[in-house]
C-alpha cells in the first residue's frame, strides 16, 4: 500500500517517467518482500531448515538477481557488464560462509566485502535509472543488506543478540535514555569541528511532522538496523568475545564505525568520522548493557532523525 501511494505521488510529479510504475515499483515490491523476510526470525528459521547449506546460498544468490532483472529489463537499462558485476559480487557474498571455514580472518574478510560496495558506490553504476528524477540504487542497497543479514545469521549462524524490526517497550526506553545522554556531546562535537550548523527544517507543521515520522522509520528499518547489526552485533560482539576489557571493545568498535564514515562525502571526511565515532561509543555502551541490537538501533535512529530535522552539513 505504501509503494502504491508513493507510485501515485511520483507518477503525478514526473508524468514523463513511466518507468517508475513499470519497472521500479514491481522490482522494489519484490526486493522489499525479501528484505522483510530476512529480518523476520520466523522466516530465517524456515529458510535455515533447507539443506544443504550450498542450496541455501544458491537460493540467496538467485534472489539477489531477480529484482535487478525485473527493473533493468522493464526500464530498458540492462547492461551485461553491470549484470556480470552483480553476479560476481552477490555470488561471493552468498557463498562466503558456505565455502570458507569459520575463522576470525574469514569473518573479517566478509565484513570488508560487505563494506566495499558502499565505499566504492558500486550500485550507482549497476542500477541505472532512465532519467535523473529518481535513483534506482536503493534496490542494490536493500539487496546487499538482506544478503548480509541472511549470510551472517543463517549461513554463519552468528548470534548478535535480539534483532528484529520492533524493540520491546523496555528496549525503547533504554534506547531513548542513551539518546538523551548522547545527543548533547554529539552536537557539541559536531558544532565544534564545523561538521554541521543549526538549520531547523522549515514548513507547515504537518509537513515537518510527516518528514520526521518518515525519516525516523526509514532510518530505523534500514540504516540503523543494518549498521547496528554489523558494527555492534558483529564487530563489537567479536571484540567483546576476544578482548579482556569491555571498554576497549566499545572504543575499538566505535573507531571502526567512525572510520567507515570517512567516505560519507568526500574522502577523507574526518569530521563526519569523528562525530560517528562518538555516536559509536554511546551505541556500543547501549549494546553492551542491554545485549540487544535493538537498543542501539533506537539510540542511533533518534540521533540521525535529530540531525535531519535540526541541522545541516556544511
Amino acid at each position: 500500500m505504501a509503494l502504491l501511494a508513493a507510485d501515485v505521488v511520483y507518477s503525478k510529479q514526473f508524468p514523463g517517467s513511466p518507468w517508475i510504475t513499470r519497472a521500479l515499483l514491481p522490482a522494489l515490491a519484490v526486493e522489499l518482500g525479501c528484505y522483510v523476510a530476512s529480518v523476520l526470525i520466523e522466516t530465517r528459521n524456515w529458510f535455515g531448515a533447507f539443506r544443504p547449506a550450498r542450496a541455501q546460498a544458491a537460493i540467496l544468490w538467485f534472489s539477489a538477481l531477480i529484482p535487478y532483472l525485473i527493473f533493468s529489463l522493464s526500464a530498458g537499462t540492462f547492461h551485461s557488464n553491470a549484470f556480470y558485476l552483480l553476479v560476481g559480487l552477490t555470488a561471493v557474498f552468498s557463498f562466503w560462509h558456505v565455502i570458507l571455514p569459520r575463522r576470525p580472518a574469514y569473518d573479517f574478510g566478509f565484513l570488508v566485502i560487505a563494506a566495499a560496495p558502499s565505499v566504492a558506490r558500486v550500485f550507482n553504476r549497476i542500477y541505472l535509472a532512465p532519467d535523473h528524477h529518481l535513483r534506482a540504487d536503493i534496490l542494490g542497497q536493500l539487496m546487499w543488506i538482506r544478503l548480509g543479514i541472511v549470510a551472517l545469521l543463517v549461513l554463519r549462524e552468528w548470534d548478535p543478540g535480539p534483532f528484529s524490526f520492533w524493540p520491546t517497550l523496555p528496549e525503547w526506553r533504554m534506547g531513548a535514555l542513551y539518546y538523551c545522554a548522547a545527543i548533547i556531546p554529539i552536537v557539541l562535537v559536531a558544532l565544534g569541528v564545523h561538521d554541521v550548523h543549526w538549520a531547523p527544517l522549515a514548513g507547515q507543521w504537518w509537513r515537518v511532522g510527516g518528514i520526521a515520522v518518515g525519516a525516523f522509520f526509514g532510518f530505523f528499518w534500514v540504516t540503523a538496523l543494518s549498521e547496528e547489526l554489523f558494527f555492534r552485533g558483529v564487530i563489537a560482539r567479536a571484540f567483546l568475545d576476544h578482548l579482556p576489557s569491555r571498554t576497549l571493545a566499545i572504543v575499538l568498535s566505535a573507531i571502526v564505525f567512525g572510520a567507515a564514515h570517512l567516505w560519507f562525502h568526500r574522502f577523507p571526511d574526518w569530521r563526519q568520522s569523528l562525530v560517528a565515532a562518538v555516536l559509536g561509543i554511546f551505541c556500543g555502551v547501549a549494546y553492551v548493557h542491554s545485549g540487544s541490537v535493538r537498543v542501539p538501533m533506537v539510540t542511533h535512529t533518534l540521533v540521525v532523525t535529530t540531525w535531519r530535522l535540526f541541522f545541516k552539513l556544511y
